[in-house]
C-alpha cells in the first residue's frame, strides 16, 4: 500500500475509534454474560455446602408471565395492573443476609453469610442462616390474580336502591375486595348502565338488587333480562362470558313477592349461559338482613379467593326444565339420566324442525326456511308462558310435604315471636315512643305540650270537641298492611298481611298505655309557660286516638280494648287504613271510626299507599262497604299529596257516594323530612289555599247531601259533613261525649245522630278565627327576617340609652 492510496488514508484517519468501540462492545458482552450466568439464591448445593454449577438454571428472567389456560395473545389483553410482575425484594430488605442492612460491622463479604454469621448452634444446617428454612417468620402470602380466573378484569358491583341499603351493601364488598387484595372494583348504579352492554361483558358482575311492589330502579334492568330471554333471535348462551352473583334484599312481609325481582334476574342469567360463581343469596328486612349480607358476602369472596374452587355453582333455577324445577329437585329424581338428551334443545325434544346455523348472526334464512322461523317464534313464546306459570306458582322451590324436610324429617313448629325486635324498639325509643309489651306503643302528641302551655288544640277540637290535653294517643298495633310514602314514622313499624306475633292481653295494654302516658306528661310540669290547672286536667285522659302508627284494628281483640275504654269513660278514635274489611264489619260501636282513603283508583293507591295485599284494591273498597253499614259516626280521611292524589276529584265524589261517610276530612300531608324511601320533598306539601280550592271541587260535585262546615287553618285541614248534622244555619259536628257513653251502656241500638253536639261559631268555615279557639293564645313563630328586625330594634335602643 501506498500513503496515496484512499482506503489507506481512511484506516490512519479512523483506526483509534474503531478500535476503542471494538474493545468497548467486547466488554460489554463480557459483562453482560457474567451477568446472565449468575446463580440464583435457591440454587442446589452438594453433600459439602458448595453450589452445584453442573445442573442448568433457569432464572425469572427466563420464565413466560403466563397464565394457565391463557394464550400468549389473550395474555396481552388483560391490565397492565394484572400482567405487571411481581416487585423483587433487594438484598438490602433481606434482614438475614450478609449482604444487607444488618451485616456484621467489618464484614466485607457480598454473598450469603457462608457460615461467618450463621448462629452457633446450627452446625447442622448446611444452608444460610438467612435462609427461609432456618427462619421462623411466617412468609407473607401474595395473592396472585392470575391464579383466580374470575377476578382477571375489576369486578362490577351494580346495585339499585331507593333508601340506601343496597348501595350500602355494595360499598362493604368494594372493602372487602380492596382488603382481600385484589384490583379495585367498580360500583354501579343499575340505572346508569346500558343493559346492552351486559352482552359483550367477561368480568365478574355482582348484583345487589332491592325489590320493590311499585316501580322501582331495577324494573328497566329486569324487563330487558325477560325481554332477551325469550327473544328467540337472541342465542341461548349470549351472556356465556359473564360471570354472576345475585344478593337479593327484600321483606319477607310481601309473602310470593319476597324478593321475586332478584330471583327472576338470577333465574334469567343463568338461562342465557352466564356462570354463577356463588350461589343467590337474601336478606330479609323483617330479620337480620346485614348479618344475612354479610355471611354471603364473606363466603363469595372466600370461594373466589380459593384458586382450588371451580368457581361455578348450580344454577338456583335450571336453565333446561320445563317445568322450572331447581337443580336441587333434578338431584332427587329417581334414575339414570341421560347426558345425550340434556344436550338437545327444546326444539328436538318436542320433535319440531330446528334452523341450520344461527340466525341470530344476521346470516340469511332461506323461503323454504320461514316455517322452522315460525314453529320457532311459537315456541318460545309457550316456554315464556310456562316459564311464568311455573314461577308464578312457586313450582321452582322446593316440593316437600308440610311438615316435613327434604329428607323427610318432621319440622319443629315455627316459634311465635315478638313483634318488636330490640333493633326496632330501639329506633322507636329514640323517636319519642314508649313501647307496651310487646306489640303496642303509646307516645305525647306536640298539640298536648302546646293545649298544657295554653297555645291551642289540634284541629279535632274544632271539628268535635277535643281538648288536646285531655287525650292519649296510643295503638294496640304497630304492625301495618301498607309502606305509604307520606308515612309519618319513616317506615320504622313492622309490616304485615296477618298476625304472626306474641299476642297481649288487652287490659295489660290499656294500664301500660295510660301509666306511660302519665308518666311523659309529668316530664312537663317543669317546662316553662305550662298551666297549672290544664297539668291537672291532663291527670285523667277523656280521649284516645287510636291512630299513633300502625292498624289498630289488625289487633285480634281490639274489641276488647275498646270496651275498657268506654268502661272507664274514655271515648275511642279509630283509624283504619280500609284493608280489613271483615275486621270493619265486625266492630262494635266506637265514638269515630276512621278510614284513610289516600287514593281513588287502584294505579295511585298502590303507587301512594304501598298495600302489601295482592287484592289491595278489592279491599279497599269492601272496606268503604262495610263502612256505610255502621250505624256511628263514620269518617274519610283524605291526605292530599301534590302530584300524587290531587287530581282525581271525580273518583273521590263516586268513593264518597259508596260508603256514605258522615263525615269528611281533608287536610295537606305534612312534611316529616321523608326520606329515600318516599322522595317527597317540600314541594309534595299543598298550601291550604290549594286545600280549600280542592274542597270546593268536591263539594260542587257532591251537589246535595254535603256542605263544607268547619276548618282549622293552622293544620291544613278541613271538615266536609253530611248535612243531616246541620240544623238551619247552625252545625252539630261536635260530639256529645257523656250522651255517647250512656248509648253504650244502655246496650241499645243507636246512630250518630244520637249524640251529636253544636259547633262554636269561630270554628265555621270562613271564620275569622280560622278555627282556633279565641280562649287560647295564638303562637306566632317569627321568621328569619322577623327576628333580625326585633334584633335591630333592640339594639337601637341600647344605643339611645
Amino acid at each position: 500500500m501506498t500513503s496515496s492510496s484512499p482506503n489507506l488514508h481512511l484506516w490512519k484517519e479512523y483506526r483509534i475509534p474503531l478500535v476503542c468501540m471494538a474493545v468497548g462492545i467486547a466488554t460489554l458482552s463480557i459483562l453482560l454474560s457474567n451477568k446472565n450466568n449468575i446463580a440464583p439464591k435457591d440454587d442446589k448445593e452438594d453433600s459439602k455446602g458448595n453450589l452445584d454449577t453442573s445442573a442448568p438454571v433457569e432464572t425469572s428472567e427466563d420464565k413466560p408471565r403466563t397464565h394457565q389456560g391463557l394464550k400468549k395473545a389473550d395474555f396481552k389483553k388483560l391490565p397492565k395492573v394484572i400482567r405487571k410482575k411481581p416487585k423483587q425484594k433487594k438484598a438490602d430488605d433481606e434482614p438475614g443476609c450478609c449482604g444487607g442492612k444488618n451485616k456484621a460491622e467489618g464484614d466485607n463479604s457480598t454473598g450469603c453469610c457462608g457460615g461467618k454469621n450463621k448462629p452457633s448452634n446450627d452446625n447442622k444446617a448446611p444452608h444460610c442462616a438467612c435462609s427461609t428454612t432456618t427462619s421462623n417468620a411466617t412468609p407473607i402470602t401474595v395473592i396472585d390474580p392470575l391464579a383466580l380466573p374470575e377476578l382477571v378484569e375489576p369486578m362490577k358491583i351494580f346495585y339499585s336502591t331507593i333508601t340506601g341499603t343496597a348501595k350500602l351493601f355494595a360499598q362493604q364488598l368494594y372493602d372487602s375486595a380492596i382488603n382481600a387484595g385484589l384490583p379495585e372494583p367498580k360500583i354501579i348504579d343499575i340505572v346508569d348502565y346500558d343493559t346492552e352492554d351486559f352482552l359483550t361483558e367477561t368480568g365478574l358482575c355482582v348484583f345487589i338488587l332491592s325489590t320493590y311492589n311499585v316501580e322501582g330502579p331495577n324494573d328497566w334492568f329486569l324487563k330487558w333480562l325477560e325481554d332477551t330471554r325469550f327473544d328467540w333471535r337472541v342465542e341461548k348462551g349470549a351472556l356465556s362470558k359473564l360471570r354472576f352473583s345475585v344478593f337479593g334484599l327484600g321483606d319477607s312481609a310481601y309473602t310470593e313477592e319476597f324478593c321475586n325481582g332478584p330471583r327472576s334476574a338470577d333465574k334469567w342469567l343463568g338461562q342465557m349461559g352466564a356462570q354463577r360463581v356463588w350461589p343467590f343469596g337474601e336478606g330479609d328486612k323483617n330479620g337480620d338482613q346485614g348479618g344475612a349480607y354479610k355471611q354471603w358476602n364473606d363466603a363469595m369472596l372466600a370461594s373466589l379467593l380459593d384458586p382450588t374452587q371451580s368457581h361455578v355453582h348450580e344454577a338456583y333455577f335450571s336453565s333446561d326444565d320445563e317445568d322450572g324445577k331447581s337443580a336441587s329437585e333434578n338431584d332427587d329424581d329417581e334414575g339414570d339420566v341421560d347426558e345425550d338428551e340434556i344436550k338437545k334443545t327444546k326444539e328436538e325434544k318436542l320433535g319440531l324442525p330446528t334452523i341450520d346455523g344461527d340466525v341470530s348472526e344476521g346470516e340469511m334464512v332461506d323461503l323454504e326456511d320461514m316455517g322452522n322461523v315460525a314453529i320457532k317464534i311459537k315456541q318460545a313464546k309457550e316456554d315464556k308462558a310456562l316459564d311464568e306459570e311455573a314461577y308464578a306458582n312457586q313450582k321452582v322451590r322446593a316440593k316437600r310435604s308440610v311438615g316435613e324436610t327434604k329428607d323427610g324429617k318432621a319440622i319443629k313448629p315455627r316459634e311465635v315471636r315478638e313483634m318488636v325486635s330490640p333493633l326496632l324498639h330501639k329506633s322507636l325509643t329514640k323517636q319519642g315512643y314508649k313501647i307496651i309489651g310487646t306489640h303496642s306503643g303509646v307516645k305525647i302528641c306536640r298539640w298536648t305540650k302546646a293545649a298544657l302551655r295554653g297555645r291551642g288544640f289540634c284541629y279535632k277540637h274544632s271539628f268535635y270537641g277535643i281538648q288536646s290535653h285531655l287525650c292519649m294517643e296510643t295503638t294496640p298495633s304497630l304492625a301495618c298492611a301498607n309502606k305509604c310514602v307520606f308515612c309519618w314514622r319513616h317506615h320504622t313499624n313492622p309490616v304485615g298481611t296477618e298476625w304472626r306475633w306474641k299476642v297481649d292481653d288487652p287490659e295489660f295494654i290499656l294500664e301500660g298505655a295510660l301509666e306511660n302516658h302519665y308518666g311523659m306528661l309529668k316530664q312537663l310540669k317543669g317546662v316553662p309557660g305550662v298551666r297549672a290547672e290544664r297539668f291537672v286536667e291532663a291527670t285523667q285522659v277523656k280521649h284516645c286516638a287510636l291512630s299513633l302508627v300502625g292498624e289498630p284494628i289488625f289487633y285480634p281483640h281490639i274489641n276488647e280494648f275498646v270496651k275498657l275504654l268506654h268502661k272507664k269513660r274514655i271515648s275511642s278514635f279509630l283509624v283504619t287504613n280500609a284493608q280489613f274489611p271483615d275486621a270493619i264489619a265486625s266492630m262494635d260501636p266506637v265514638t269515630q271510626l276512621y278510614v284513610s282513603v289516600d287514593a281513588s283508583t287502584k294505579e295511585s293507591l298502590k303507587k301512594i299507599d304501598r298495600p302489601l295485599f295482592r287484592d289491595f284494591w278489592e279491599r279497599f273498597l269492601d272496606s268503604l262497604d262495610a263502612l256505610g253499614k255502621k250505624g256511628q259516626r263514620t269518617v274519610y280521611r283524605l291526605t292530599l299529596v301534590k302530584d300524587f292524589n290531587t287530581d282525581e276529584i271525580a273518583n273521590y265524589v263516586e268513593l264518597i257516594r259508596r260508603g256514605q261517610p258522615d263525615f269528611i276530612e281533608i287536610k295537606g300531608v305534612t312534611y316529616c323530612g321523608y326520606g329515600g324511601a318516599s322522595g317527597l320533598t317540600m314541594a309534595n306539601v299543598p298550601y291550604h289555599a290549594e286545600v280549600v280550592r280542592f274542597v270546593e271541587l268536591i263539594q260542587e260535585q257532591l251537589g246535595a247531601g254535603y256542605e263544607i262546615a268547619a276548618e282549622h287553618a293552622h293544620s291544613c285541614s278541613i271538615l266536609v259533613a253530611s248535612t243531616k248534622f246541620k240544623k238551619g244555619d247552625t252545625w252539630y259536628t261536635h260530639i256529645d261525649y257523656d250522651k255517647f257513653f250512656e248509648l253504650v251502656e244502655s246496650g241499645q241500638k243507636f246512630t250518630s245522630l244520637d249524640y251529636m253536639a253544636e259547633t262554636p261559631s269561630w270554628a265555621y268555615f270562613g271564620a275569622p278565627e280560622g278555627g282556633f279557639d279565641p280562649e287560647e293564645t295564638r303562637y306566632f313563630r317569627k321568621t328569619k327576617e322577623q327576628r333580625k328586625a326585633e334584633r335591630e330594634r333592640r339594639e337601637g335602643e341600647d344605643d339611645e340609652e
